[in-house]
């Protein structure tokens, strides 16, 4: 026997019981969704390999041979001065035999430090989180964080090879404030000194997709009579990972050179 039909009050009663039902379900089953990033998001997303990158010289090995930040000299103080022109770099115009230089990272095995870490042609990895941006080097297999969560730079820690760095976000640029150095380094692998008082600014950002621009600030009124400036540029390597690569006690200085020359990946 066939039903018979609800009649139409019935039908638009349950209706206007069930569509705010349905909506409300929409709306948590919408509020549960992945948020989409924002235009903003997306370009202060500096994660990746990247590969310090110049414009190709001669050889595939010179075009990542950087020595210097920037190729004009910095006004230096006379103890500056006096200390530069006693380092002996194996790098660069001035630079002296292997077996004769006194360049830290020869000797002891010692970090690079930094910035100048940045010079040498090893690859970096940037990771990040909320509340901190980590450069992952795979020279020595150093590290570097710069903490984005609104902390003050520790005041409690000793001088550090690499700094302490603390930073936050101007747009898409990340503007990181790193302190707090020992003085076993230079600035950059042709003997640029510095002291204790080593201030680094950079303004990091993403110029597109594949490149990344480091302005970076160098003020240390012990070294330098005022502030100068040095500008890197990175090429994203999709493709690569970093290597596990440690200075060990019995390498020569062979070895070493090696390292710098090999080719790039």
């Amino acid at each position: 026997m066939r039903k018979r039909p609800y009649p139409y009050s019935v039908v638009l009663a349950w209706a206007i019981v069930l569509i705010p039902v349905t909506l409300a379900m929409g709306q948590t089953t919408q509020s549960r969704s992945p948020a989409k990033a924002t235009s903003l998001e997306q370009s202060r997303d500096l994660s990746g390999v990247w590969m310090l990158d110049r414009p190709r010289l001669i050889t595939v090995v010179e075009r990542y041979w950087v020595y210097e930040l920037n190729l004009e000299e910095p006004p230096m103080t006379p103890w500056g001065e006096a200390q530069y022109k006693a380092a002996k770099s194996s790098f660069g115009k001035r630079s002296y035999p292997l077996a004769e230089t006194n360049d830290p990272i020869f000797h002891t095995c010692a970090p690079p430090g930094f910035p100048r870490i940045f010079l040498h042609p090893f690859p970096m990895q940037i990771v990040q989180t909320p509340g901190e941006v980590i450069m992952l080097f795979e020279w020595d297999s150093m590290r570097h964080p710069i903490f984005t969560d609104g902390r003050s730079h520790d005041t409690t820690l000793g001088p550090l090879w690499m700094g302490d760095s603390i930073g936050h976000w101007e747009g898409n640029t990340l503007v990181a404030d790193t302190v707090n150095f020992n003085t076993k380094t230079w600035l950059d692998r042709i003997g640029h000194p510095h002291s204790d008082a080593l201030h680094v600014i950079e303004r990091i950002r993403r110029i597109d997709h594949d490149h990344l621009a480091d302005d970076i600030t160098i003020d240390d009124p012990k070294a330098y009579t005022k502030s100068w400036t040095g500008h890197l540029v990175f090429k994203l390597q999709p493709k690569w990972t970093l290597a596990e690569q440690f200075c060990e006690d019995q390498e020569t200085f062979e070895d070493l050179e090696n390292k710098e020359t090999a080719p790039p990946k």
